[in-house]
């Protein structure tokens, strides 16, 4: 199946669980600052959690690829990690923007500096940078190990910000009940299928678009 037709149909896989989880599961009554519930504004969650947890495995696809490239010095492994890191700083801006959107109404504020928040804003530039030195060097072989050093430094800190909520008081919520230090709410049992639904499909979404993004990388025998 061409990869244009498999990202098509990931799209509406991803369309189906978020009308699934927008319609059938029951929202989670969680406070805002001022006391009221946010009822269905806490839908974000499954656009939020997924979108994160995405680019969480495709920075580390990227430093696997980039790993492999480093040993076989081959350039369609340094492609596949390119194209791996570029869908991951995708996501990644996209969950800390859907973040900030759910921040909101929750904290009375887009932004604060929670130390999740600022964990995952310090991956997110050091992803950007990838993307910025990757373009400034024109041979390939000397691009190529560069990446893929950056990539495995960027990944060590995707663990800080797995650990920000569990060491460190926070405000952001554990997605697992009982994870973050802080007096904040966790996942029950009601919402769990929405959720796994969400990150199967959103999961299938970024590796879809990686295989796009590659396949072009490979016509255009660049990177």
């Amino acid at each position: 199946m061409r990869p244009r037709l498999l990202v098509l149909g990931s799209l509406f896989l991803v369309a189906i669980t978020q009308l699934y989880a927008f319609f059938v599961v029951p929202p989670v009554q969680w406070p805002g600052p001022n006391g009221q519930l946010l009822g269905k504004v806490q839908k974000i969650f499954y656009v939020h959690v997924p979108m994160a947890w995405v680019g969480f495995f495709l920075a580390f696809l990227s430093a696997l690829f980039g790993l492999l490239h480093l040993v076989k010095r081959d350039l369609r492994w340094d492609r596949l990690s390119a194209s791996s890191m570029e869908v991951a700083t995708l996501f990644l801006t996209m969950a800390v923007i859907t973040g900030s959107l759910w921040a909101k109404p929750s904290w009375g504020t887009f932004w604060t500096w929670d130390p999740r928040l600022v964990s995952m804003a310090v991956l997110l530039i050091l992803a950007v940078g990838y993307l910025f030195l990757r373009n400034l060097i024109d041979e390939e072989n000397l691009r190529g190990r560069i990446s893929a050093l950056l990539s495995l430094i960027i990944v060590t800190n995707i663990p800080a910000v797995f650990l920000s909520i569990k060491l460190l008081r926070t405000l952001h919520p554990a997605v697992v009940k009982g994870l973050s230090k802080g007096d904040t709410y966790g996942m029950d049992t009601p919402i769990l299928v929405g959720l796994l639904l969400n990150l199967a499909s959103m999961t299938l979404l970024g590796l879809t678009v990686v295989l796009f993004r590659w396949k072009n990388m490979e016509g255009e025998g660049c990177s």
